[in-house]
Order: structure tokens, then sequence, then C-alpha cells
């Protein structure tokens, strides 16, 4: 059913205009608050209040004489969220009641948050063309808004619930507390008490933090500073609970404090739930210091009866070689390998607890000349393997040398030792900076420059499920027998990246080889926790 109000005729598909301009201008100029008509094909303002033209400055005849679109007045990014609440208008009754909130720009360059409510209209002539009447409130608070809608501004209040958040006043003349009803929920206290004054309120303050609380709240009323504290209280139930408050101590004109207006949100579960991570990780660090310390005490305690094995077992062989035959010599020839392979596992023992354990400081590290040592070093295994390696613009870095010579030559001896039968190895060495999409994609902080650095070579290559595994302490993907080693190298440079707050991971190219790729920051953070 149709019905005519102030010259329009309304109906549940919409209001349609009586035809003829006076109308339209008759829609805006009616109710209170600011009034505009916009035309939908390109979102231009025909029309405009009084009101409108108090707060943005706009007449009708700057409208006329120089057109006005409310693109102009938006921001870029807003015009998504205005073409989006013009489509919900369209579909949904309900949404004409549900403001956003918009920043418009005055003509006098000013920009100040609106509420803004939207509704469509129809001309019955011209096709139906589509109009919209928008109607606006200027936002009056000291304080941006937390939301953009009425939806959002819902979900910010269901975080305030009654069980955890609260709001008081204390007028201090009277001395006289009003609570909400989240305040009586967090004290577990009868909503039938109402008589609550400053005595009152303090009673359920710990013991522990009373006299820290007064002195806090007193210093706030002397200086006029808000008020921004945690305490623990004891509840009407006897229950122990942790308080956050925050708080305004308002004043008259003449400076007299009058009341202080504030908020408690009680953070009892949060509080623990971060007292216990730190308990967690506290006691994590005292173990991995306590690992460490085994580790080297342990590595330097067992060398010397190593030392004493190894001796005699070389005098044995030396002395009765002609003398120990078939399973003598097997068997001395065994306890001599055995001592070797300790001895190198011992050693390799002390330099992964070394990693965290060293005095050294980060200095500017050229990883050219790093690599050329490395190169150097391992001079007799790279002529005897026919290795050949090739690298391009290491780059210079913030980095402990020691631990940079000893990545690069972990990860080069593993790419000598895992070559092809019959084949040469080839190891090539690339160097690039990180974009920002891949500091973002590997959680890197967003202002410092990494340099990522890949180790290709043309070996045996692993099965990719094992990417992970050969970082970790003892791990081998190969008997002892095929090829020597302790299994803890990849673990150092693992820790050594760790150390240096960059990262490694292995990847393998089917048919060709593997890639060792580790990412390290330009320069190392001032205020760093090791």
């Amino acid at each position: 059913m149709e019905r005519i109000i102030a010259g329009r005729m309304e109906n549940k598909e919409g209001t349609h205009l009586i035809p003829g301009d006076k109308f339209i201008k008759g829609i805006a100029a009616g109710g209170s608050g600011m009034a505009a008509i916009l035309q939908a094909t390109d979102y231009k303002i025909l029309f405009v209040n009084k009101q409108f033209e108090h707060y943005l400055g706009y007449s009708n005849d700057d409208i006329e004489a120089n057109g006005l679109f409310l693109s102009s007045l938006l921001e870029g990014y807003q015009m998504d969220l205005l073409l989006n609440q013009l489509q919900g208008v369209e579909d949904d009754m309900l949404a004409r009641s549900h403001y956003v909130i918009y920043s418009l720009r005055a003509k006098n360059g000013t920009v100040r948050p609106y509420y803004l409510y939207a509704s469509p209209i129809f001309k019955e002539e011209a096709n139906g063309e589509k109009y919209y009447h928008l109607l606006m409130h200027p936002d009056l608070s000291k304080w941006g808004m937390p939301f953009i809608s009425f939806d959002t501004k819902e979900i910010f209040l269901e975080q305030f619930d009654g069980e955890s958040f609260g709001t008081f006043e204390w007028i201090l003349g009277a001395d006289k507390i009003f609570w909400s009803d989240g305040v009586y929920n967090i004290y577990e206290v009868e909503r039938t008490i109402h008589d609550i004054n400053s005595e009152f309120a303090d009673s359920f303050i710990h013991p522990n933090d009373t006299a820290r609380v007064k002195e806090t709240i007193q210093a706030a009323l002397t200086t006029g500073k808000d008020l921004n504290f945690e305490f623990k209280m004891i509840t009407a139930k006897q229950n122990l609970k942790t308080i956050h408050s925050l708080a305004k101590v308002i004043k008259n004109e003449a400076g007299e404090v009058l009341k202080v207006s504030g908020s408690i949100r009680d953070v009892t579960e949060q509080r623990f739930i971060e007292e216990n991570l730190k308990n967690k990780v506290a006691e994590l660090n005292h173990s991995n210091r306590e690992l460490e310390e085994f580790a080297y005490v342990a590595s330097h305690d067992i060398q010397e009866p190593l030392r004493k094995i190894t001796t005699f077992s070389d005098r044995l062989s030396e002395k009765y070689k002609d003398v120990l035959t078939g399973d003598g010599a097997l068997y001395l020839s065994r306890i001599i390998a055995s001592a070797e392979n300790m001895r190198m596992l011992i050693n390799d023992l002390l330099e992964f607890s070394r990693v965290s354990k060293t005095e050294q400081s980060f200095e500017t590290t050229n990883l050219n000349f790093i690599l050329k040592q490395v190169k150097t070093d391992l001079e007799l295994i790279i002529e005897e393997s026919g290795t050949t390696i090739n690298a391009h613009g290491l780059p210079v870095v913030d980095a402990i040398s020691s631990q940079m010579k000893q990545l690069f030559s972990n990860i080069i001896t593993n790419a000598i030792k895992f070559h092809k039968e019959g084949v040469p190895p080839v190891i090539n060495i690339d160097a690039r900076i990180l974009t920002a999409k891949e500091k973002l994609s590997f959680e890197l902080i967003p202002g410092n420059i990494y340099h990522k650095i890949e180790i290709t070579d043309n070996g045996i290559g692993f099965e990719n499920e094992y990417a992970t595994r050969i970082f970790q302490v003892f791990q081998r993907l190969h008997g002892k027998s095929e090829y020597p080693g302790s299994g803890i190298g990849l673990a150092i440079c693992k820790k050594i990246l760790e150390y240096h707050h960059g990262l490694i991971y292995a990847e393998n190219i089917p048919d060709t080889g593997a890639r060792f790729v580790f990412i390290l920051p330009q320069h190392q953070l001032k205020d760093r926790i090791l």
C-alpha cells in the first residue's frame, strides 16, 4: 500500500518522487542533519540543505556554478566502501538504517568524520533514473571512532561484555562511587549494594598492593595525570583476580578535582598465560644453557681418555704390526678408526656448543674474503676431487667472521663429499638482496636489508622429505661407511644462522643436485637479545 508524505510517494519498494525537481529539494531540505541528493550514474551532488553548507561550506550556488561530485569529498580508498553501501541499500531495507563513517573534506580543506546514511529514490519519468538521498551527521566525539559502521560497532561493544569489563565514577566531594554492572560482576558484589565509597572499594585490594594503589591514585589527584595501572584484588567471594584500570581525573574551571571516571578490566587469565609463558621460556633457556655447558665440559673430559686410546693404539700398531695379523690387525684398525670418529664427533660437539657461547662481536665482514679463506683451507680436497667453485657478488654484512668461515666450509665440504661418482663437483654460489615480498613471506624485519645466498651443487641430492631433518643434530641420510662424518655439520650451520638472526633451508633439484640457501641480515640490530 502506497502513501504520500511531504511530497513523496512511498511503498515497500523504495521512495518514488512525484515529478518535479522541487520535490527533490523538498526531501533534502526537510528533516534534521546534513542532507544531499546524489545522482546514481556519476555520484554528482544535485542539491544540499543548509546544514550541509554550514559544515562542508558548499552551497547550492557552488554546485550549480561549478558542479560537485561526492568522490571529490572522499579519500580515494573510501569510494569502494561507498559503492558497497549504496549497493546494499538497493537490496536491503534494513541497510538504510545503518550508517558508515567517512572522512569528508570541506571546502576550506579541513577533514573530519561523518556518519552517513543512504536510501534510494527514483523519478517516475526519465526511464526510472536513480538517485540517492544522503543523510549525514558530524562525529562530535573528541576521539576517533574505532569502528566504521553499525555492524563493527556492535562487534566492538561485544568485546566489553559485563563479565570482564566495567566503568565507574568516583565523586570526590561526596566520596560516592557509582559502578556499572560489569564492575559488580568483577568484584562479585551484589547489585543491591549501592552505598559504595572509596573505603569500600579499597577493601578489595590485595594487602600487598594496597599502599601502592593508594599512592598511585593520590599522585594522579595531585598532578591531574591519567591513571593506567594494575593491581591484584580479592573479590567478595574470595577469588584472587588481576585488574587493569584506566581513569581520567576531571576538574572544574577553577582547577579543583571533581571526580575520577574510568574503567576496569579483569585480566587475570591473560596475565596467568603471560606469566606461565614467561616461566616456560626461562626454564627452556636454563635447560639450553645446562645442555651447552654439559656438552662443553663432557667433550673436554672425554678428550683425555680418547687421546690415550689413540696413543696406545698407534703404539700397538707400530710396535706389533708384524705380530698382529688377521683378526688382531682388523680389530686394532677398527679401534683406531673408532677413536678417530669419536675425536671428530667431540670436536663437532664443541663447535656446536661454542656457537652461542662466543664472546666475539659482530663486525663488518666481506663474504668474498671469507670464501677465499675457505678455498685456501680446503685446497687439497678441492684439488683431489677436481672441484670447481664459481661465486658471484657475495655481500658485506655484520657477522662473526670465524662463524661465517665455518658456515661456508661446512656447506662446501658437504657438497664435495656427496658428489656423484665419476663426476667432478661443481659448486655455484650466487647472492642477491631479498625483495619486500620475500621478506614478508619469511617474516623478517621489513626495514632491514637481507641477502639471500644460494650454494648449488651437482651432487647426489636428497629426498625432499629430509629437507628439514638434515639440519638436526646427529641426523644422517647415509651410513658412515659410505660417507664419513658426525652428522653435526649442518646443525652447526643452522645454529650459526639463528645466532645471526638469519635462516637456512635446503632444496633438492631433481636429476641435478642440491641447493642450500641461507639468508643473512646486512646489519645486526644494536639492541639484539642474545
